[in-house]
């Protein structure tokens, strides 16, 4: 099976691999002002004094540079190392048999590799997306989607769309940890508020969006190894395996694996500048998504993130696989400001759906998610062909 893929594509490799033995960064490669926070005292294993420590290191991660790592975070080695394998031996399977599981217009299941466009639904390019994918959103009975769904919008956002699995373990795989990172994202989004020292009030908005059956996304990416011609230091070639972007959510929890060669490709535009975002050992990188900065008024980072190209002398060994959980409210969460101080805020897109509610005195998470995802369609209308300029760097060798 992996003989063959890899006649038609250079060095792809799908085998079970032990996270154990790949070729981690240490904390102490984290960037300057992206910290290492333990999750583990957030949660009180250390005391008061220690905890009050984290925190301060929170709220300075959130409102200075938006990406911070978290360790600690309870889940284990094994755990990971399930739905990973999984999942690539899933991907190692010829393309007719995966196309089976590719329901990707309804954002689940198998989408191929450079099927999306990171850079065309933001507007900033033509290339697409250098890996493959699998998603599953939460898992609802049928009563549950009745729940939730009250209009045709919230039927279209796919928010609420069935997960498919190709089999039991698979499954099983894939919903314990979605299980396990939702609790951790809730964990942290506790402590943010806590750190940032909230009202009761704005808590009570934030507690909304921290019920178990959200619209959180998990989603495997696999990126290969680049192909020698399409690596970043080819004349004419892009920079981007993924297109520099915000994510569209209230937090996002990457564990990423390192590449066998040590090129580090996850990049966040802290300041004024790119920095690399290494694979540290035992820890996930955590950023912040455009729903909390549009509720907390600009206070807190939604930061650009991007991943590369390698050059050519690092194409051998670019591969990496991250497994990403998005956590977002439940369509119809009651969104309200997140008033911190007196005179943080800008004109957004939430301000003016806000003001437009008038005495209803709040906007559904799906109210603001249609406005938002509106403000991106125009940039998916860009032609087949000017979209595939560059599809020839990606021909069977």
């Amino acid at each position: 099976m992996q003989t063959e893929l890899k006649k038609e594509h250079e060095n792809w490799d799908f085998s079970a691999r032990q996270h154990s033995q790949l070729n981690w960064y240490a904390e102490t490669d984290a960037p300057p002002g992206v910290p290492v926070i333990d999750l583990s005292i957030l949660r009180g294993a250390e005391g008061a004094g220690e905890r009050q420590r984290a925190l301060d290191a929170l709220r300075e991660a959130v409102t200075k540079s938006g990406f911070f790592y978290v360790k600690n975070y309870g889940i284990t080695d094994k755990e990971i190392e399930a739905i990973s394998n999984a999942t690539r031996g899933f991907f190692g399977h010829p393309e007719d048999y995966k196309q089976a599981f590719d329901r990707h217009e309804q954002v689940r299941g198998y989408t191929g590799y450079r099927l999306e466009s990171t850079a065309r639904f933001f507007g900033t390019g033509q290339g697409k997306d250098l890996c493959m994918k699998y998603t599953m959103g939460p898992e609802l009975s049928p009563e549950e989607v009745r729940e939730r769904i009250t209009s045709e919008e919230d039927i279209a956002s796919n928010a609420y769309s069935p997960n498919i699995f190709p089999d039991a373990g698979f499954r099983d795989a894939w919903v314990n940890y979605y299980e396990r990172i939702h609790r951790t994202s809730l964990d942290l989004l506790e402590a943010m508020g806590e750190a940032l020292n909230l009202s009761p009030e704005s808590r009570s908005v934030l507690s909304e969006m921290l019920i178990e059956k959200s619209c959180g996304e998990l989603r495997f990416f696999q990126y290969p190894d680049v192909p020698l011609n399409a690596c970043a230091d080819v004349p004419g070639n892009g920079t981007d395996r993924m297109a520099a972007h915000f994510d569209m959510d209230v937090i996002t929890l990457l564990y990423q694996t390192p590449c066998e060669n040590g090129f580090i490709s996850l990049e966040a535009l802290i300041g004024d500048e790119f920095v690399k975002i290494p694979a540290i050992r035992g820890t996930l990188v955590v950023n912040l998504g455009e729903v909390l900065r549009l509720l907390m008024g600009n206070f807190i980072k939604a930061t650009i993130h991007r991943v590369v190209r390698p050059p050519q002398r690092y194409h051998l060994g670019s591969a990496r696989d991250v497994l990403v959980f998005f956590q977002a409210p439940p369509l119809n969460a009651r969104l309200r400001p997140l008033l911190l101080e007196p005179g943080v805020g800008s004109d957004t897109i939430f301000d003016q759906l806000y003001r437009e509610a008038g005495g209803i005195g709040y906007v559904t998470f799906s109210q603001l998610r249609a406005r938002l995802f509106g403000e991106f369609i125009r940039h998916m209308e860009v032609s087949d062909a000017k979209h595939e300029s560059d599809a020839h760097l990606f021909s069977k060798q």
